[in-house]
């Protein structure tokens, strides 16, 4: 059983995060650092949503995520996506996906209503999970990525920044994004409870919560500045 911890970070510590994370890990081999887009699924009842503000035991996600920078892709070009349900239970995680090869010029138009992508979600009956209701693309989130591996505990370790919602579901959401979340987080996946010892002497710097980038975000488009709830 894999756990899954988040620690959160204040947007402007960044660079100290991620050199201390290059002094005392060591980088993934295969995916370093890249972009990350992620269309996140909902009922038109936020049931994720709820789940996530209720702090929930037991909650699920469903989301369409993909790895490249469209901004520099040919609009024409096909793109390798992943249609995910994941479903927690406390802190202990279970994530099914399946890729489907999307044309940049869908993502990039306007996801919210294309028709190829509002049926991704009959998708996640093949991957053992039964939504609550209809699920509708509801916001498009983004952020840097960076990824490490812990050599004493082999936790695997990723550093998300410069985290944003570029896009939202005008049927359900009247703000116009983008929104810019102040806070960055380190992730870590491994068998353990805790952080790794290699971060002791930064702990200070991190807090550890059960932080959704899609509930923070949705907050954030809703809330008036300083009436978060």
């Amino acid at each position: 059983m894999k756990i899954e911890q988040k620690y959160v970070f204040i947007a402007q510590l960044k660079e100290m995060i991620i050199e201390w994370a290059e002094y005392c890990c060591v980088r993934d081999p295969r995916y370093y650092y890249g972009p990350v887009s992620t269309l996140y699924f909902d009922t038109p009842g936020l049931h994720h949503y709820g789940e996530k503000r209720n702090s929930d035991y037991i909650k699920a996600k469903v989301r369409l995520r993909w790895y490249e920078d469209l901004d520099t892709r040919n609009r024409a070009g096909a793109v390798g996506c992943y249609i995910e349900a994941k479903q927690k239970q406390g802190i202990s995680r279970h994530k099914k996906r399946k890729e489907v090869v999307i044309s940049s010029e869908r993502l990039c138009h306007d996801p919210f209503s294309d028709e190829e992508i509002l049926g991704l979600p009959s998708m996640v009956y093949e991957l053992d999970y039964l939504p609550p209701g209809i699920l509708v693309p509801m916001l498009l989130i983004q952020y840097d990525r960076y990824r490490f591996v812990d050599p004493r505990s082999g936790s695997r370790i990723a550093i998300d920044t410069n985290i944003r919602c570029t896009g939202a579901n005008p049927a359900f959401i009247p703000r116009v994004p983008p929104v810019y979340l102040d806070a960055g987080v380190l992730e870590v996946k491994g068998l353990h409870r805790d952080l790794p010892g290699s971060f002791d002497p930064i702990v200070a710097h991190l807090n550890r919560e059960a932080f959704s980038k899609y509930g923070r975000c949705y907050e954030h488009l809703l809330q008036p500045l300083g009436r978060r709830l």
